[in-house]
This record gives structure tokens, C-alpha cells and sequence, in this order.
């Protein structure tokens, strides 16, 4: 059961919210997390302190955008994190604006986009959807921008520092009406892409190697017709590393394709996950640290969905405050807000009764749990990372960032259950590189850097 943490929100009080990131601003910053707001200002909270403490306005305030989609990665290999912030509108597209791409400098930011090494893309990407990609395992990160309408594209630093769309190159400049992704090691080798499409056919890539990926929905049975996608999200199905992907849709049952021996997607959902609802977004997370993931629904303007893996299978759960029947939720993510070793789920709301933000603990035992930061060789978040642990002899895997659309807390949160020890660790960076450890003592966070750079470091 979810419970209200209002005492992490002094301050925060926001009268709508459209989308949610957390970002790494560097070592002498903490993490912060930055709200969209539709037709700003967007906001800007420290996260630490037991609380979320608002930050003064700046550039990244940008008050006339939809601010539909954000998302935050090292673009330009600093070591600190750009935020990427898209401002296409599926619903009004006369709302929308050019997206922006925030560089912390200072106190403030500035938007990378409107610089003239930033002319080579020619009109500036309007997104509904953003995913940070580290392509080729370089520690630089590309954004791939899902349109309104029109081709993905997957921006990167080129070598003389200019701005180029890579999306040709890499196998992704299909066309779509887009609205989810999601990525993760679905067909078991690489990171594969899914771009789910509001209207028309959804986008299946399977990474190739070399930095680029091969559409195969198609082939790969991913065949619905006019999908309605909502959000989207790759998860650890039977703790051996199968993935399935999770899909919200708009209008029909929820989807969960889990490939089989043949690598053809058949759809797994239980009745209790597939039953239809006026779905806004979706958050995979181990919240109460029992070893097993929950999954939050949220749906605008009815009771909000929360189910846990409970006697082999997925079963509903009291979702208790978060329920909010009357709230029209745009966003989830989850993050340890308060340092304690457990999650809390924030929630930003496009309307309804309690104002754009929310925040909610479990209640639940105090389970174990460990926390792992891979960073890249940079010094930076280390997105897209593999992380694997075996704790009771039971296997567990994260996607680094995962966990909310691609923005989520840079941390791989695992909860243990009765389990005080890790017996093994392993971390595959976005390059192939991987690390191994054994026997790891609970309940601290592993500040992994990457084997190029300096030692593990533990609090």
C-alpha cells in the first residue's frame, strides 16, 4: 500500500505538471529533478535533505512550451548531464514549440539548440517522446526525438563538436506517429528499441551491433493495428534475464509481449494486468524492496492501478492513497527522494483535485536493498547499463534509468527482502564492458565508476 509523503514537498506546490526527469548535474551538484510544466514555468528541485527544495527559475524555465517529454544524459561528455526538453503537442499541434537542450553552466542553463552549431539540423525536433542512447559506448550520449509526425530523430555531437542527426546511419529514420518507447534487452543480446505509435504502426528495432538497430516488428509478430500506445516499459519477466515489453494502450487491453524460443513476441498478460483503463503512464519498480518489481498504472480520472508479483503471477494490490480516482496523472517516476533505501513514487499531474505534484512511500518491512551507479568513463550517469545481481540464489536485473521513460533516477535500486548479502554483481556498460564483484554486504549504494576511471566508492 502507497501512503502520502507530503512532508517531502515543502515548497513544490505546482498547479499542473506534464512530465517528470531526474538529472545528474555533477559532482558538486546533488540530483535534481526537473518538472515539466504545459506552458511553463518548469520547475527545478533539489533532491536531498529529506525533501524536494525548489531551485530558482532560469533559462530552463522556457514558459511558453507543452513541455510534453523531458530527458537528461551526458550529451557532450563533461561529465554532466544536458536535459533535453520536448515540446511537440500530440493533442494541439498548434501548441507546439522547438524542443530545448539545457546545458548546466553555473547557476543556470543554456539552450545548445540555438546556438549556429546547432544549424546543421535544420528545423529543430518538436517531440512527444525522448530517449537517451549512448550508441556506440563512447560516454556521449545522443537523444533520440520521437515527433509529432514525421521521422525519429537521434541526435548526437559530431567530431568538430557541431550537432548531426544520426538516425539515417544508425537504422531509425522511419516514420511514425509516435508516443512510448522503451529499451532494453528484449531478444536477450543488446539494448532493443520499441516506439510505440499513437496512431498507425509501432516500430520494433533490434540492435545490430556497430551502432545501429534493424526494424523487425513485423517479423518479430508485433502486428497490431493502430496500437494506441501510451507508455511502454521493458521488464524483467521470471528473474533469469527474459524481458518482455509492457504496453499501455489507449483504447484495448494492455499488451505484455514476451518473445518465445523462436523470438516471436506472443502476448503473456494476465487478466489483471491486460483489463482495459483509461491509461496515462506506467512505472515498473521495486517499491516495497521484497525482490520482485511492482507495476503502477496510472489512469486519468479513475483509480490508478498498482499489481505485485504474488503467488507466480501478477496480482492487483491496494494502491492506497495513490489511487487517486479523481486526478488526471501525466508522469510517474521513483527515486529515494529521502535517503533511505526505499522508493518513492512521484506523480505529476496535468489537472485534477491536489495540485501537479505527489509523492507516495510504501508501507511495508523494512527490507534490504542495494543501489548501484555505474558511471561512464566521463564521470557521468552511466544510462543504459546493464546491472545483474544474484541475492538467495535468485537473479534480478536493471536497466540503469529505466525506470520512467528513460529519465528515471540514473540508479539501479534493488530490493533483497530478507537477503543482507549479495552473492554476485555484474554491470555491462553501454560499451561492453563488464564488472564483476562478489559478496556484497546490503543496504548502502555502489557508486560504480567505469573500469577505465578510479575505484568503487560506497555510502
Amino acid at each position: 500500500m502507497l501512503v502520502a509523503a507530503d512532508e517531502l514537498l515543502e515548497g513544490s506546490e505546482l498547479p499542473a505538471a506534464s512530465a517528470l526527469a531526474f538529472a545528474d548535474l555533477g559532482p558538486e551538484a546533488p540530483l535534481v529533478l526537473v518538472v515539466g510544466v504545459p506552458q511553463g514555468p518548469n520547475r527545478l528541485f533539489r533532491v536531498g535533505g529529506g525533501r524536494l527544495e525548489a531551485l530558482p527559475l532560469t533559462e530552463l524555465a522556457d514558459p511558453f512550451g507543452p513541455a510534453h517529454a523531458l530527458a537528461a544524459a551526458d550529451f557532450d561528455g563533461d561529465g554532466v548531464e544536458e536535459i533535453w526538453v520536448g515540446n511537440g503537442d500530440p493533442v494541439d499541434r498548434r501548441s507546439a514549440r522547438a524542443d530545448r537542450l539545457f546545458d548546466p553552466i553555473g547557476d543556470g542553463f543554456h539552450d545548445l539548440l540555438v546556438e549556429p552549431r546547432a544549424a546543421a539540423l535544420g528545423a529543430s525536433p518538436s517531440s512527444v517522446a525522448l530517449r537517451p542512447i549512448d550508441r556506440i559506448g563512447s560516454g556521449l550520449y545522443g537523444f533520440l526525438a520521437v515527433p509529432v509526425g514525421g521521422p525519429l530523430r537521434l541526435i548526437e555531437r559530431d567530431g568538430a563538436g557541431g550537432f548531426t542527426d544520426v538516425a539515417p546511419a544508425a537504422g531509425l529514420d522511419e516514420l511514425i506517429e509516435g508516443a512510448a518507447t522503451a529499451h532494453g534487452p528484449l531478444f536477450g543480446r543488446g539494448l532493443d528499441l520499441f516506439v510505440g505509435a499513437g496512431r498507425g504502426t509501432s516500430l520494433l528495432f533490434r540492435e545490430a551491433g556497430l551502432g545501429r538497430w534493424v526494424e523487425v516488428a513485423e517479423a518479430a509478430g508485433l502486428t497490431v493495428p493502430d496500437l494506441g500506445a501510451v507508455d511502454a516499459a521493458m521488464l524483467d519477466v521470471d528473474r533469469a534475464g527474459t524481458f518482455g515489453l509492457l504496453c499501455l494502450r489507449r483504447r484495448g487491453a494492455h499488451l505484455l509481449w514476451i518473445p518465445d524460443a523462436t523470438g516471436l513476441l506472443q502476448d503473456r498478460a494476465p487478466p489483471s494486468l491486460a483489463r482495459p483503463s483509461s491509461a496515462t503512464a506506467l512505472l515498473v519498480a521495486d517499491l516495497d524492496n521484497d525482490g520482485f518489481e511492482e507495476i503502477l498504472i496510472a489512469n486519468a480520472a479513475e483509480p490508478n492501478r498498482l499489481l505485485a508479483w504474488r503467488e507466480q503471477g501478477w496480482r492487483p494490490v491496494d494502491p492506497g492513497d495513490a489511487m487517486e480516482p479523481a486526478s488526471l496523472p501525466a508522469a510517474l517516476a521513483a527515486a529515494d527522494l529521502d535517503g533511505d533505501g526505499r522508493l518513492e513514487v512521484v506523480v505529476a499531474r496535468a489537472g485534477g483535485r491536489g495540485g501537479g505534484l505527489a509523492v507516495y512511500r510504501v508501507d511495508a518491512p523494512d527490507h534490504a536493498w542495494l543501489r548501484v551507479a555505474p558511471r561512464t568513463a566521463q564521470g557521468a550517469p552511466a544510462r543504459g547499463a546493464l546491472v545483474r545481481l544474484v541475492a538467495g540464489g535468485r537473479c534480478q536485473t536493471r536497466i540503469v534509468g529505466e525506470s520512467a521513460r528513460g529519465a528515471g533516477e540514473p540508479i539501479a535500486h534493488f530490493g533483497l527482502g530478507s537477503n543482507e548479502r549479495v552473492e554476485r554483481l555484474d554491470i555491462r556498460w553501454p560499451d561492453g564492458t563488464v564488472r564483476r564483484f562478489e559478496t556484497i554486504e546490503a543496504r548502502r549504494t555502489l557508486s560504480v565508476p567505469h573500469p577505465l576511471a578510479a575505484s568503487v566508492t560506497q555510502r
